[in-house]
């Protein structure tokens, strides 16, 4: 893959900022993409600019196109399904079609929330059933890649963390709530399977190193419920367990209903 030419649209987000710099770090030709946060190495790039996403892919001229880019707020999806689609959607649309053009492999990041949540783990030949409106746009994104991109990798995964401090990534939430001694609440009946962003970046390079294509599920080892976890990364970071208070899902009131015995199974990689 050294000789390779990547291009990474969302390089500024937890998964995106991992592959390319593992690209990078294997000596890949790999450029990255950013909207909503400046970083110098990174080219601006609006999903939304069909003519932008066009000249963008045409100049890089890259063998595979990353679409780790989402709108991933799930609550937010629910109460603005119109931006919802336009980004998670139409532009996955957008970028997979550009991508063809120039005969790059489109390799896209879907979600568990694509299914129900009754009897977790899933499979990858699972049939989904999505709760809401982020689960049901990604798969309506997965159908339609499976049905015209012909060099497409789907990578499903599930909730993603990571080390930065960032308020989308979960454990850096937790480190501030713990330190500001907010009170923090985790749902007991809440399960899934964590994945670390560094792991999955590894991981999906070597799945496109070993030609895999169409539907894949790549996920951490362990599957605990949110509660759990959430009390391990307290203890981790030298505060009781008892600084959790469990709680169920439902009574979050979130806008959105969340998979409840979730997770995914890994069958194969490359």
């Amino acid at each position: 893959m050294g000789t390779s030419k990547h291009l990474v649209v969302g390089s500024s987000g937890q998964v995106g900022s991992h592959l390319l710099a593992r690209l990078m770090a294997r000596g890949g030709n790999a450029l990255g993409t950013y909207h909503r946060h400046p970083r110098q190495d990174l080219t601006a790039l609006d999903v939304t600019d069909e003519a932008k996403v066009r000249a963008v892919l045409q100049e890089a001229a890259p063998h595979v196109v990353w679409m780790p880019a989402a709108m991933p707020d799930v609550d937010r999806c629910e109460r603005e399904p119109e931006l919802s689609w336009r980004l998670n959607v139409e532009a996955v649309r957008r970028l997979a079609v550009a991508a063809n053009d120039i005969g790059a492999k489109f390799v896209f990041y879907s979600t568990d929330y694509v299914f129900d949540g009754r009897r977790g783990p899933y499979r990858e030949s699972d049939t989904p059933h999505p709760l809401q409106v982020y689960g049901r746009h990604k798969w309506e994104s997965e159908e339609w890649l499976l049905g015209h991109i012909p060099q497409v990798l789907i990578v499903r995964t599930a909730w993603v963390y990571s080390q930065e401090e960032n308020p989308k990534n979960f454990v850096y939430r937790i480190r501030q709530q713990l330190s500001s001694g907010q009170p923090l609440k985790a749902a007991t009946d809440q399960i899934s399977t964590p994945t670390a962003a560094g792991e999955l970046a590894d991981r999906s390079i070597r799945a496109v190193d070993g030609g895999l294509d169409g539907i894949l599920h790549l996920v951490g080892n362990a599957r605990l419920s949110r509660y759990a976890w959430t009390t391990a990364l307290a203890e981790q970071y030298g505060y009781r367990a008892s600084v959790v208070q469990p709680i169920l899902t439902h009574e979050l009131e979130l806008a959105a209903q969340r998979p409840l015995d979730g997770g995914l199974v890994t069958e194969r990689e490359g």
